[in-house]
């Protein structure tokens, strides 16, 4: 057997020779088996033995499972103990990785790896050419190199994820010139009327500053926390453009995009009650209204062509850019890299494309923090291509100013770095009913508590006692606009703190323990967890088990009105009492219910508590431990990326 052929078991991961120096890694958790292959065929390909380089690209593979596009070296051991930390399911002693007996810490494996100093890692790795491509700057080009990883700096990415973050730095700076904003005198009107200078409250009005911006620039971003009137100002704006072309004798080619079929959904509800608002129809005639209400915003695939068995590739592309005047991009945060770069290359050399969405929400379940790293470069005092391209808007008509909801979410997103534990005061303060809502924080070190249980038992199962009626009446319409009432958010999948967990409840509660129907009990309600063609139903759409025509069908809400479907149609269909707040993105709900994670969670963050709360309208139940929440407050999302460097430099 020669070297090449022989191998190191750590179980359940076959580890060859010449990367064995990756043993502990895998032993201790943090690596697995795919991370292991790259680094073995690397070694193979390019013909080194460096220790350096195998960990590196076994690392730097880990990390884009996780979210970063790249690998920061001086960053690599507290991103992999954020990652690893609190690992060992519910049991409580195992997860805060207490011994029993002497109820004393136990570093964990992972703790005990030692990684290589930043700067002699890199040096290393700038010594082995063969696997190692150095830059000083982006690319002016895309570099196709059979090299597979960049060092720029003491940052190493996979060269697809350098290539991808050069195009998007590049088609900003592109992107970022001014355009002449001289509307016409109808146009101008028109703005005037849906946009005075200033707010009710007497202030500067941010969503016209918003338009003026986007009037001004072929590139502007619009953010903004819920109901801070985000889509209203898309409407105003396009409003304002399609007036000023039908003068100038012109039509305006729109593209409407979302990350998700149901957030393209929630886009056009949005933008239609924008345009059925009473101030709308007086100001805008009635063909841009009717144009207006037309619009049907796409997935971002969609949106470009995807092609048959190529996933990153488009019909429009380079080469073949997309047939619009403006491009507007909505829940901009949930875009991954990979495909804002793929749009980016496919814009238009005239066109105009707006970035909309809320940067203090969750990012991408995929790769990167695109929204935020734009948001951060633009709100920068540094001088950078977006400088004067971005608004954030403010003002929110969903909660009013005595919101408990909107001070406790205000108190997420800017906690008090000395004092964090406002973050829980103010969740504590704002437990009462007002006219404006309700906030009720149930302190408990575990949810299935008595008092946790009950608390979330007394909000859901009200509801749930509609929504059964109603399914069973066949009420399809009430039954889901009821399913919007009330939803329980999580941040695990499994375990007492998770979905499973919490959907298992809702259905005893529903249905007492036998349920009835096998897995279609009337007024189950469903969650769509992929596209499928053949149903026209897309990932996120929801729906409910009513009776329909005598038997159980499964009811979707659709712009062309309500869909039934036989269950034997559906694929890729979970029971939705409870999701994840990650899937919850671009919802609301009348009442919610968030199930803290325990504070040694590797999920606890700033984002993730920010997002469940402001998916509530009026009514918020938190349960779980204060601690929880102020290692949230303090816990901002930290992906590593070179985006935010590259635009600011």
């Amino acid at each position: 057997m020669s070297a090449t052929d022989q191998f190191v078991l750590a179980s359940p991961v076959i580890i060859p020779a010449g990367v064995a120096c990756l043993t502990p890694y895998v032993e201790s958790g943090v690596l697995g088996a795919g991370e292991v292959q790259a680094a073995a065929w690397l070694q193979r390909m390019a013909g080194h033995g460096s220790d350096d380089v195998s960990l590196a690209l076994a690392t730097a593979v880990w990390a884009g499972t996780q979210g970063h596009s790249c690998l920061d070296l001086g960053r690599v051991r507290q991103v992999v103990a954020r990652a690893m930390g609190g690992r060992g399911g519910d049991d409580a002693d195992a997860a805060d990785g207490l011994s029993g007996d002497a109820n004393e810490r136990v570093e964990a494996d992972w703790e005990r790896l030692e990684w290589p100093d930043a700067a002699s890692w890199a040096a290393a790795l700038a010594a082995v050419p063969s696997a190692v491509r150095v830059v000083d700057r982006l690319d002016a080009e895309p570099v196709l190199d059979p090299r597979p990883l960049v060092l720029h700096g003491t940052r190493v990415f996979l060269q697809r994820h350098w290539i991808d973050e050069g195009i998007i730095a590049h088609a900003v700076r592109t992107l970022a010139a001014p355009v002449a904003d001289d509307l016409t005198p109808e146009a101008a009107t028109m703005r005037d009327a849906l946009l005075p200078v200033l707010d009710p409250d007497g202030g500067p009005n941010l969503q016209r500053h918003a338009v003026e911006m986007v009037l001004a620039n072929r590139l502007g971003v619009i953010v903004g926390g819920p109901g801070t009137g985000k889509t209203y100002t898309v409407a105003r704006l396009l409003a304002v453009l399609l007036a000023d072309e039908r003068a100038r004798g012109r039509s305006l080619r729109i593209g409407l995009a979302a990350p998700t079929g149901k957030a393209a959904a929630r886009m056009q509800e949005s933008l239609r009650d924008a345009v059925n608002d009473r101030s709308f129809e007086p100001a805008v005639p009635a063909e841009v209204r009717s144009e207006l209400a037309a619009l049907a915003p796409v997935t971002v695939h969609r949106l470009l062509g995807p092609l048959p068995d190529r996933r990153q590739r488009f019909r429009h592309d380079a080469a073949r850019p997309l047939p619009y005047d403006i491009v507007i991009v909505d829940e901009t945060s949930m875009v991954p890299l990979p495909l804002m770069a793929r749009l980016l290359e496919a814009m238009p050399a005239t066109a105009r494309l707006v970035l909309v969405g809320d940067p203090d929400q969750l990012e991408s379940v995929e790769l990167g923090a695109v929204l935020g790293d734009l948001t951060a470069v633009a709100e920068s005092a540094t001088p950078s291509p977006l400088s004067g391209r971005i608004v954030r808007l403010l003002r929110s008509v969903r909660f009013g100013g005595d919101s408990p909801i909107a001070r406790v979410a205000h108190a997420i997103r800017v906690p008090d770095p000395v004092d964090a534990a406002n973050v829980v005061r103010a969740v504590r303060d704002s437990s009462a009913n007002t006219p404006e809502g309700s906030v009720r924080f149930v302190e408990t070190a575990h949810p299935t508590t008595s008092a946790g249980l009950e608390a979330v038992r007394s909000e859901v199962a009200p509801v749930l006692a509609r929504l059964r009626e109603q399914a069973r009446a066949g009420a399809a319409d009430d039954a889901l606009a009821t399913m919007l009432e009330c939803r329980i958010l999580c941040a695990h999948r499994e375990g007492h703190f998770g979905v499973s967990h919490w959907n298992r409840l809702g259905e005893l509660w529903m249905c007492g323990s036998a349920g009835d129907n096998g897995s279609w009990y009337l007024g189950r309600p469903l969650l769509a967890t992929r596209n499928d063609p053949r149903t026209g139903l897309a990932n996120g759409d929801t729906g409910v088990v009513v009776l329909h025509e005598g038997r159980p069908q499964a009811a979707f809400a659709t712009a062309h009105g309500i869909t039934f479907l036989d269950p034997v149609q559906l694929d890729g269909i979970e029971t939705a009492f409870a999701m994840t707040v990650h899937k919850s993105q671009g919802s609301e709900y009348v009442t919610v219910v968030m199930i803290l994670p325990p504070p040694h969670s590797p999920l606890v963050g700033r984002e993730l508590l920010y997002t469940g709360v402001t998916r509530a309208k009026r009514h918020l139940l938190v349960v779980g431990q204060p601690e929880a929440v102020v290692v949230a407050a303090l816990t901002p999302a930290e992906r590593m990326t070179g985006l935010r460097d590259t635009l600011s430099g």
